[in-house]
């Protein structure tokens, strides 16, 4: 799956996505008036890592204090990553065999630079790298 048929279902992620948000993460104000629903932000970046392979990543934000998700799309299948505890950089992961990636998957961002791993034993301690240097065009 790539191209038009690629971007139209990332396109209809996002928008389930951020339905679904806005139905489920709402503000109700002080005085227990209507309930507002949590705007949701998208952007998308372009990466390109070595070997010249590339990867795109839909960075999606709930709110200005609430959790963000990644959808990458490698190789023409999209996977929907969790922000994950990182002690530096931004890391996401995905806990799914889905993937065809053994356990799940790893987007770790850290000063401009990407890596994407695939986690291995059937855990989250020991991953391998898949994309290396992965930098936005």
């Amino acid at each position: 799956m790539g191209g038009m048929t690629g971007h139209l279902r990332l396109a209809a992620l996002l928008a389930l996505t951020a339905t679904l948000a806005s139905a489920a993460l709402v503000n109700v104000n002080a005085a227990g008036g209507a309930a507002m629903p949590t705007p949701v932000s998208a952007r998308t970046f372009h990466y390109t890592c070595d070997r010249d392979q590339q990867v795109s990543v839909a960075y999606v934000h709930y709110g200005a204090d609430g959790p963000t998700f990644a959808v990458l799309n490698w190789k023409g299948v999209q996977t929907g990553l969790a922000q994950a505890v990182s002690a530096s950089g931004a890391r996401y992961s995905a806990l799914s065999r889905s993937t065809g990636e053994g356990s799940g998957l790893e987007w770790w961002e850290h000063q401009g630079t990407a890596t994407l791993s695939a986690f291995v034993d059937g855990g989250t301690l020991k991953s391998r790298p898949l994309l290396r240097g992965c930098k936005v065009n």
